[in-house]
């Protein structure tokens, strides 16, 4: 099920890009990137309720797809809000999406697949309904 614009709760984080972000050239490192959009899926992940131990989502939701795309270059000390939120939820997996903006332009856009595995047999299974549920029910969270 694919969730419209608004349906969902979105996350903003607001940041500012550090040296240790960075490549030689002061722009952000691509890799920094991916360190930015994992913390800001946890703090959507707190944003939904889950807190209590075994229910965060963690080593039974391996990311399996990571698609990110750079619109503009982001420099050292640009402070950037980057928005999360659950996008797309099927069967057995669901997609995070991410976009980083500057001054209301969007940098970059990612979206992230999570797939929800059997503790026992490591196998796909059943995205736990709460987490639907949660996405669908809670505020959105600035």
């Amino acid at each position: 099920m694919r969730f419209e614009p608004g349906e969902v709760p979105a996350v903003v984080v607001r940041e500012r890009v550090r040296l240790d972000d960075t490549d030689s050239s002061g722009l952000i490192y691509y890799g920094a990137v991916t360190r930015w959009l994992t913390r800001a899926q946890f703090e959507l992940w707190l944003a939904l309720g889950f807190r209590q131990e075994g229910l965060l989502p963690s080593p039974m939701m391996p990311v399996v797809d990571a698609h990110l795309r750079y619109h503009g270059p982001l420099a050292l000390g640009d402070a950037y809000e980057l928005r999360v939120w659950i996008d797309e939820a099927g069967a057995t997996s669901l997609t995070v999406a991410f976009e980083i903006g500057l001054d209301g332009v969007t940098k970059v856009d990612a979206r992230m697949i999570h797939v929800h595995l059997d503790a026992a047999s490591g196998r796909p299974s059943p995205l736990p309904a709460a987490m639907v549920a949660a996405a669908r029910t809670r505020r959105p969270v600035a």
